[in-house]
């Protein structure tokens, strides 16, 4: 294979492996959503520490053809996402499976299978089976609440994962309820208006409080409300923005970003229009005085 073809094949491995931690993705790169993006950027933090830009992914992983091939350093990371310890692996070992002949083997009774053995290996493992299916699991629910408030967390502005082996496995929220299969689990809470939390849940647990962000609140509702005072606006938003800010927007319909820095935020909200209201934050970070550094949001 060229070092093109190569690529190619990277991308198709790159799905396979999202797929592990989001079975329910049946798509590919022309189809993979904003969502995704993000979901595979998480998973590439977690399991590799290494950061990878939306920008990148667009550029990069969407596009059906590539002209040219990406640099190395990331060619590394995604090939380690892969299951490969590098490009560089990755190449040797695609190319070495497609230099090999494989011998055509005839099938003479070499081996001849003991039936009997089998019938009884296969025995003990269907009464388990059985055993496991019939058995009823135990469940457990637990509210999300407000550590001040006291009050469950809205549904849409916080997620939970399961975490088993460094891996995050999603869990759906509902009415700022979580269903657990295993009374004794470990879970991650993320959100951007909430400290992020890790739980061992255990039997008694009913109730999980989270700490709020007070300026992620203070942000949010900023841009769902209406102008009132713009001189206060202004120096409220000084107050919890950094100077070093960025800010990623994504448009509606996968339409690409739009790159901001503080100045330029805080005039969208200082004098808010209709369109502000239909901006959904999806991750924020603050720095050690908890002024606000980086968010990303969805044009809805």
């Amino acid at each position: 294979m060229n070092e093109q073809e190569l690529f190619q094949e990277l991308k198709k491995r790159i799905l396979e492996s999202y797929r592990n931690h989001y079975p329910y993705f049946s798509g590919n790169w022309k189809n993979f959503s904003s969502k995704d993006i993000r979901q595979l950027i998480e998973l590439i933090e977690t399991e590799l520490r290494e950061s990878v830009s939306e920008k990148w992914i667009y550029t990069h992983l969407k596009p059906e053809k590539n002209e040219k091939l990406p640099r190395k350093d990331m060619l590394d990371i995604f090939a380690c996402f892969a299951g490969f310890s590098d490009w560089n692996e990755f190449s040797f070992k695609l190319n070495e499976v497609e230099s090999e002949e494989i011998p055509i083997q005839k099938v003479e009774n070499k081996k001849k299978f003991n039936k009997k053995l089998w019938f009884l290996v296969l025995i003990p493992i269907l009464i388990l089976g059985i055993y496991r299916f019939i058995q009823p699991k135990k469940s457990k629910t637990v509210t999300l609440k407000n550590e001040f408030t006291k009050k469950p967390v809205q549904t849409d502005e916080i997620k939970v994962y399961k975490l088993n082996e460094n891996q995050k496995t999603p869990v759906e929220v509902v009415e700022s309820k979580i269903e657990l299969e295993d009374s004794n689990e470990k879970i991650l809470i993320e959100s951007p208006y909430f400290e992020q939390k890790e739980v061992q849940i255990s039997d008694s647990e009913e109730e999980i409080f989270v700490k709020p962000e007070d300026y992620a609140l203070v942000l949010k509702t900023f841009i769902d409300s209406d102008l009132s005072d713009w001189t206060s606006r202004k120096e409220k938003l000084e107050k919890i923005l950094s100077e070093d800010l960025e800010v990623i927007i994504l448009l509606k319909e996968n339409l690409g970003a739009e790159y901001l820095n503080k100045e330029e935020f805080a005039q969208k909200l200082i004098v808010p229009t209709s369109e502000t209201k239909k901006l959904k934050i999806l991750n924020l970070e603050t720095n050690e005085n908890k002024e606000i550094t980086f968010i990303r949001i969805q044009q809805l």
